[in-house]
């Protein structure tokens, strides 16, 4: 039971993070789409347009997770029991890096919002 649920988890995680980079990139393209804040010009995106272009963010996004989810496991192979503190320094950065562009990213989204 253990090991479905840190499967799952980490699908989840996975899953998550590709959403909400969909999400804020739709939201980029909803600001430059707009000019002024709540206004669309006639000629702006519609909301069809949005539903497609989320539609493919997603899929590509579930792609890539799978594609990357595969490596990752026929990468490793075993090598992170032979050493693990090289396995968690990569992990270090890598949660680094990604909670540096989650934070700016996720302010950029409040101070639109706010602005």
């Amino acid at each position: 039971m253990r090991c479905w649920f840190f499967i799952i988890n980490y699908f989840a995680r996975d899953f998550f993070s590709a959403f909400w980079l969909a999400s804020f990139i739709v939201l980029v393209v909803l600001r430059q789409s707009a000019g002024l804040p709540g206004q669309v010009p006639a000629d702006g995106i519609r909301a069809a347009d949005l539903v497609h272009l989320f539609f493919w963010l997603q899929t590509v996004s579930l792609g890539l997770i799978a594609v990357t989810g595969y490596l990752r496991s026929k990468d490793t192979g075993g090598r992170e029991a032979q050493d693990p503190a090289k396995a968690k320094q990569f992990l270090i950065i890598k949660h680094a890096v990604l909670g540096v562009f989650f934070l700016a990213a996720t302010v950029l989204s409040v101070l639109w919002y706010l602005g």
